[in-house]
């Protein structure tokens, strides 16, 4: 029996690259976004080319209940759910204190609850099944603070830390969970976030490509790592975060991350 991996965010970035890799192995596919246009295209694409069967959902995850609707949607096809990547995400840059709150709880709604909630299905359905795959999408802002993005960061450490705590719970029933915390990558993030030119180690001559870090989750994923952050300097300054003074690392983020 065929199996189908679940790809939320699927229609542009790491997203759309993971959702590419996984058509190349020959997985069929159960694509979430709230962009129909673009769904219905690289379903059309997407058969023809890999021959794989490609079905999509049409959400915005940020709202309640979308999360149980999609699980109920998956199991009324009756699919072979091998794998979960949740991608679906977004940053607000800006002074928190300046902030629409109504944004803010939209971003948190999804880059937490609907991820939680996702996990908490889906897990369930692949401990019954003693198998499968969970890759969540976090962020190398998970691993200090980040002024101008304080909110998107302590989002991306809520994924890092749960995905691992998670990882443990699910080892035993044969379901893997994976951590994929990216840096600063070539895809739309920095237009919906608004931040403009920047330079420095986020500029976009400095952006790693969004299908070289498919790969390096898919390939994390598929070797069951419990987490990964693509490129040595992104891994570098992540775990060097670790041996700073705290003030230190928030100081030296403020910097990088203030255009002002």
């Amino acid at each position: 029996m065929s199996k189908t991996a679940i790809i939320t965010g699927a229609t542009s970035g790491i997203g759309y690259q993971i959702a590419l890799i996984l058509a190349e192995k020959e997985y069929n596919l159960l694509l979430v976004s709230r962009n129909k246009e673009k769904l219905e295209s690289i379903k059309l694409n997407f058969e023809k080319t890999y021959k794989v069967e490609v079905d999509y959902f049409v959400s915005d995850l940020y709202e309640k209940h979308e999360s149980k609707n999609v699980f109920d949607y998956a199991i009324s096809k009756k699919l072979n759910i091998d794998i979960l990547v949740n991608n679906s995400g977004y940053g607000l840059y800006g002074e928190h204190t300046d902030s629409s709150l109504d944004k803010i709880n939209n971003m948190l709604n999804l880059n937490i609850i609907a991820l939680t909630e996702l996990c908490g299905y889906f897990g369930n359905y692949m401990k019954q099944n003693n198998s499968g795959k969970i890759l969540n999408v976090a962020s190398v802002a998970a691993y200090q603070p980040t002024p101008y993005f304080a909110a998107y960061g302590a989002s991306k450490s809520y994924v890092l830390n749960f995905s691992e705590a998670l990882a443990k719970e699910l080892e035993d029933y044969n379901v893997s969970v994976t951590c994929l915390s990216p840096g600063a990558t070539k895809t739309e993030f920095f237009t919906v976030a608004e931040v403009g030119d920047i330079s420095g180690q986020m500029s976009e001559k400095n952006r790693m490509s969004a299908k070289k870090v498919a790969e390096i989750g898919v390939n994390a994923m598929f070797n069951k790592k419990l987490s990964v952050i693509p490129g040595f300097k992104n891994s570098f300054l992540a775990f060097s975060n670790r041996f700073a003074p705290r003030i230190l690392v928030a100081n030296i983020s403020k910097k990088i991350m203030n255009k002002g």
